[in-house]
Parts: C-alpha cells; sequence; structure tokens
C-alpha cells in the first residue's frame, strides 16, 4: 500500500502537483534543508513546490525561485478565525506530498491538515502514526544536509547533498551597495562582516575576541569592518563598539533579506554557529563559523564545497551540545590568531577559486 502511495504521488509530482516542504522553525535549520528542496526540484522539475515556516525563517525563503509559495504558520494569538482561514487554504493546494522536516507534535500535526496523501516526516513516538512513511534516519548519517535527504528515499531519490543556496536579485544587491555607501563603506575594497550575536551564550564567541580580531584586520590589513546584529542581539554590537569605536562601520538591525543581500556583496564573514552562519554560506561569501559546544561535521557540512571554514578547539569536554556552561573554555581558547589564520585562508581560497574557473 506504501508503494502505491508513493507510486501515485511520484505521478502526480513528475505531471505538475504539489509538494509541501516544512520546516517550522530556526533560520539555520531552514537553510539546511534547502538541498533537499533543490534534490526534489531536479527530479520533479514541473512541480510545484511551497515551503511553510514560522515568520523568521520563512522571511528569508521569500523571492526564491524554487518556490511556488511560501506560507506563514500562524500563532493562537493571531486568532482562530486566522488559523481556520490558514489550514483551509492550505488543503485547498491538494498537496500530493508532504514533507515535515521538523516532526515535533505540532509540525506533525500541521502535515496531517494539509491534506497530503502522502506524509513524510520522524518515527518519534506517536506522531509518527502522522505521517504516511515515516523515516527512520540510521545514527551513522551525521550531517544535517544528509539527515534531511534520508526523507527523500521513500520516492526513490538518492545523492549526496549540494550546498544550500539562497538566490539573491540584483535589486537586492543594488539596495544592499546603496546601504554600504550610505554607512560609509567602500566597496571596492576588502570589506569582513562580523556577527558577535547569538541565541545561546556557549554559541558566542567573546566580543573581546571579536574586537581583537577587528583591530588587527583593520590596522595591519588595512580591512573595513562591518558589524551586525539580529534582533535581540543589539548589545553585542554595542560591546563591540565600546572596544573597536569608529574604526568598524555598524549597521541596524536589518530584515533578514536585507542583510542577505549584504553578507552577498562581502569579502568575507566571520560570524558565530547561528542562522546568520548558514545564510553567509548560502550566498556564496567566505565564510568563518565559530563554535563551541556544537559539532561542526552536523551542522557545518560545507568545508568541501568553498571557501568555508569551521573554527573551534579540540579540548576534552566539546562537544557537549550543552545551552549552559561554567566555564567557554572550548570558546574562550579559541583564540583571535586562530580565527585570523582561516579568515586569511577562505579569502586565498576564494581568490584563487575566481581566477580559475575550474576549481569552482
Amino acid at each position: 500500500m506504501k508503494t502505491d502511495m508513493a507510486g501515485r504521488a511520484i505521478k502526480e509530482l513528475e505531471a505538475g502537483g504539489r509538494v509541501l516542504v516544512t520546516r517550522l522553525q530556526y533560520l539555520g535549520d531552514v537553510i539546511l534543508t534547502l538541498p533537499l528542496v533543490q534534490l526534489l526540484s531536479q527530479r520533479f522539475p514541473l512541480a510545484q513546490i511551497d515551503y511553510l515556516a514560522r515568520e523568521a525563517a520563512a522571511d528569508v525563503l521569500c523571492g526564491e525561485p524554487l518556490f511556488s509559495r511560501v506560507w506563514r504558520l500562524p500563532d493562537k494569538s493571531d486568532g482562530y478565525g486566522t488559523v481556520y482561514r490558514f489550514f483551509r487554504e492550505l488543503r485547498g493546494r491538494r498537496y500530493s506530498l508532504a514533507i515535515d522536516l521538523y516532526s515535533n507534535p505540532r509540525s506533525a500535526l500541521t502535515t496531517r491538515l494539509s491534506g497530503a496523501s502522502m506524509r513524510i516526516g520522524g518515527s518519534r513516538r506517536m506522531r509518527k502514526h502522522l505521517y504516511t512513511h515515516p523515516t527512520v534516519v540510521a545514527k551513522t548519517v551525521r550531517a544535517a544536509t544528509e539527515f534531511h535527504i534520508e526523507h527523500l528515499t521513500h520516492l526513490g531519490i538518492k545523492g549526496q547533498p549540494g550546498k544550500p543556496s539562497l538566490t539573491i536579485s540584483e535589486l537586492e544587491r543594488d539596495r544592499a551597495r546603496a546601504t554600504l555607501k550610505k554607512h560609509g563603506v567602500n566597496v571596492d575594497m576588502p570589506v569582513i562582516g562580523i556577527h558577535p550575536g547569538g541565541k545561546w551564550e556557549v554559541k558566542r564567541w567573546p566580543v573581546k575576541h571579536f574586537a581583537s580580531l577587528a583591530g588587527r584586520l583593520i590596522e595591519v590589513f588595512g580591512m573595513q569592518i562591518v558589524a551586525m546584529c539580529g534582533a535581540g542581539e543589539e548589545a553585542h554590537r554595542e560591546v563591540l563598539r565600546e572596544v573597536v569605536g569608529s574604526r568598524a562601520v555598524y549597521l541596524p538591525t536589518l530584515p533578514i533579506r536585507e542583510t542577505a543581500a549584504i553578507i552577498a556583496e562581502l569579502d568575507a564573514m566571520v560570524v558565530n554557529d547561528g542562522g546568520i552562519m548558514h545564510v553567509s554560506v548560502a550566498v556564496d561569501t567566505p565564510t568563518v563559523g565559530i563554535f563551541g559546544s556544537a559539532e561542526p561535521d552536523i551542522w557545518f557540512p560545507y568545508e568541501d564545497f568553498g571557501p568555508y571554514q569551521a573554527a573551534y578547539t579540540p579540548i576534552a569536554c566539546r562537544p557537549c551540545h550543552s545551552h549552559v556552561c561554567g566555564h567557554l573554555s572550548c570558546l574562550w581558547t579559541l583564540t583571535p590568531d586562530m580565527v585570523e589564520k582561516k579568515l586569511l585562508a577562505v579569502m586565498e581560497s576564494n581568490k584563487t577559486r575566481s581566477t580559475n574557473p575550474a576549481t569552482s
């Protein structure tokens, strides 16, 4: 029966049917699902692919040519009328397939209520019964991108994930360049972005280290520094301002698509493990991602694709995956010199790639 269901879904998608992909939240996690979407699009070029996420994560996908529609999941605070209309419209799309890459209780129920005839999701607890095709991923699968692609085996799709990619339009690029110039950035000279924010302290490199790195890049290499932050992270940017002063440019908090377009105009980015790190890679900017308690082989599967490197120190207690730590040694022992070397390496690698297209 499951084979017949998959066969019907495949025929419908080959003929231009609709598929819903959902990863409800977290910006970086949504970016990590894009290789799966790219494989779906390659296998079913006529299919219409929709994406469903919460507002903050959905915003980064708006305007992406891969998607026919990007849905924002409403909250109860939006009112029951809004929630009812949302599900009525969602079911009205008549999906042949829905793929839930979050598989928590709410996403599982939402996938079931989408009305999709074939529903792929995780295999945890009772929620697995809301899917027609629950997925068990072997523990040997490490990278998040590979984990997601395992969900496609029900459709007979196999393959190695590529690098996530976001499409920045020429209009978005023009606006980004205008914003940088407005804040005094000379876009014809090397510009390095730094992002000292992050939700969890165990993922935030000390601002003191960011400041030390910024000072050397300015004084020794003559580079321009653009400091960025997300909503609620302004305090980290201001601490950096207190140390570095007017030698750097400090951008205000901007919408995520504007932030992505600005990052695409930079020569390189140094950023903590988090959503903006994944955005930086997705817009092809040379990136150094700083890791504390997490594992780069899971959350930074990018180093084979270009000028992208994870920076971390292999101390005995990492990775711990903890959100709280009393010493943060994994971050303090990662010195500015170590990160500087990785930054110069990704910039040199990008220069080589630009002058030799065969290596791209």
